[in-house]
């Protein structure tokens, strides 16, 4: 029995003094310029209460921690921190910055060796960075450290007080030099934490155009910037994204891709794609205008309506006639009739054609050219195996390579454009081609004559034999088509 009265004993001393032990803690000395932090319990129209533990309270000024735009981006539960400005019996009183009104002859070095922000003024600009009165001394700031993107117009800055960190204090105070720059990096990496916690790719947002770049528009989603890159903002082509778009500019944006800190938006994607809409509406054979956006190699596009664009293949653009270049037949900015040839839902692909459009010559072949005329024509294009010669719009023919080595021409690309007399050797309808050879010029023999030898009492022809092989492996050089 007295052994367990005294166990009791020695319990009920262990809770006193562990009790003790929390009360001491409860009554945890606190003084002005103490850097405290602590979780928010309430918010009122005016202050913001936090919890210091223990019994130990501390309220602020509810504008103090409130952003640019008057909002506060803390709620009951988040972790609050600043610096003790006064004490008294009734209240501990916090604020984020330091400013003059709290200060006293000491505080800058005070705000220095315990890194509280202080309060300051820019006061003017200087070589190198800003001139910035902070509690009454004065201090400089390089332009790096004013801004996360400094502005052009440095004079934006003049006259307005902002937040600055102490980074270099020496000489007993003559020298000061400050740097805002951290605590904007800070305070924006916490919102682009509170941001990413209520972003999800695959959603519609509303943003804010905060920067514009020749690649893209940097959008504020509350905390974060995303990028919508130039080849998002529209489904039309366009230049650049100022011809579109203006910083401070409302816009909705759908996210793409969330990859860490870097979100991927798209203007565009908030909008139906025009070339869903169009399909609907237009047919494989109808006649549409369109405007020439691009030429290229194989041909090209153009814009049919807004955001709907197709391609002109280059074989598409004349009828009758060679086209190396599609500048030779259209330019940026024509506007063409053409018809639609094919369309791919599933690629979102548009073919169209000029020639379709265009009179066929070779219906009436016999009505403006006939086999041995002596046609004016025009060096069109010169390939290995012969010359195209422009004889008519839509009628292109070819001198082959043998009859111009025979009548001892040497065309090259250097000829295109330049007249010569052709004569119309053969006209096939069927397969629209027509054979030619200079008119006016003797051409020497074709061949020579077979020779001849004795191979066991039989004749052989050597010319006909090497001439068999080499037609069976280039082809008949005096048909026009045969290499192409």
């Amino acid at each position: 029995m007295v052994e367990e009265i005294k166990e009791t004993k020695e319990k009920n001393n262990e809770n006193f003094a562990e009790m003790l032990d929390a009360s001491l803690k409860k009554s945890e000395k606190f003084n002005k310029g103490d850097v405290v932090e602590g979780e928010i319990v309430s918010i009122s129209p005016s202050n913001i209460f936090i919890t210091l533990g223990g019994k130990n309270d501390a309220v602020a000024d509810i504008y103090e921690y409130q952003d640019k735009e008057g909002n506060l981006p803390y709620k009951v539960g988040d972790t609050l921190k600043g610096f003790i400005i006064n004490i008294s019996d009734s209240e501990i009183r916090i604020c984020k910055s330091l400013t003059r009104k709290h200060a006293d002859t000491s505080a800058v070095r005070d705000a220095f060796n315990q890194k509280i922000p202080v309060q300051g003024k820019v006061t003017g600009e200087v070589k190198g960075g800003f001139s910035v009165n902070v509690l009454g001394a004065r201090a400089f700031c390089p332009f790096s450290q004013m801004d996360l993107w400094i502005s052009n117009d440095k004079s934006t800055y003049i006259g307005n007080s902002f937040d600055f960190e102490i980074s270099e204090y020496s000489n007993n105070g003559r020298n000061i030099i400050v740097t805002r720059r951290g605590l904007l990096q800070k305070e924006r990496d916490e919102k682009q934490k509170a941001a990413l916690e209520t972003l999800e790719a695959g959603t519609i947002v509303k943003g804010k155009i905060s920067r514009l770049a020749d690649f893209g528009a940097f959008v504020d989603l509350g905390g974060i910037d995303g990028l919508v890159h130039v080849s998002e903002i529209s489904w039309s082509r366009i230049k650049k994204p100022s011809d579109v778009l203006e910083v401070g500019q409302e816009v909705n944006v759908k996210i793409l891709k969330i990859d860490g800190n870097k979100i991927s938006l798209s203007l565009r994607e908030t909008e139906e794609n025009p070339f869903d809409v169009a399909i609907k509406e237009i047919n494989e054979g109808d006649v549409v205008k369109a405007r020439v956006i691009k030429l290229m190699k194989f041909g090209a596009f153009v814009e049919i309506a807004t955001g709907v664009e197709g391609l002109i293949p280059i074989s598409e653009l004349a009828r009758g006639r060679f086209v190396s270049r599609a500048s030779e037949v259209i330019n940026v900015n024509d506007m063409v009739e053409a018809q639609i040839i094919k369309i791919d839902p599933e690629k979102r692909k548009i073919s169209l054609s000029l020639k379709s459009l265009q009179p066929d010559p070779w219906d009436e072949i016999n009505e403006y050219i006939n086999e041995n005329d002596t046609k004016k024509g025009v060096i069109e294009n010169v390939e290995e195996f012969g010359a195209f010669i422009k004889i008519m719009d839509g009628i292109t023919g070819l001198i082959p390579a043998s009859k111009l080595r025979r009548a001892h021409l040497e065309f090259s690309n250097e000829n295109v454009g330049q007249e010569i007399d052709v004569k119309i050797m053969t006209i096939d309808p069927s397969k629209k081609r027509i054979s030619l050879e200079p008119a006016g010029v003797k051409l020497d023999a074709e061949e020579e004559r077979p020779r001849t030898f004795r191979r066991g009492g039989r004749k052989e022809d050597t010319s006909w034999k090497k001439y068999a092989k080499q037609k069976a492996t280039f082809g008949d050089e005096d048909n026009p088509f045969s290499k192409l």
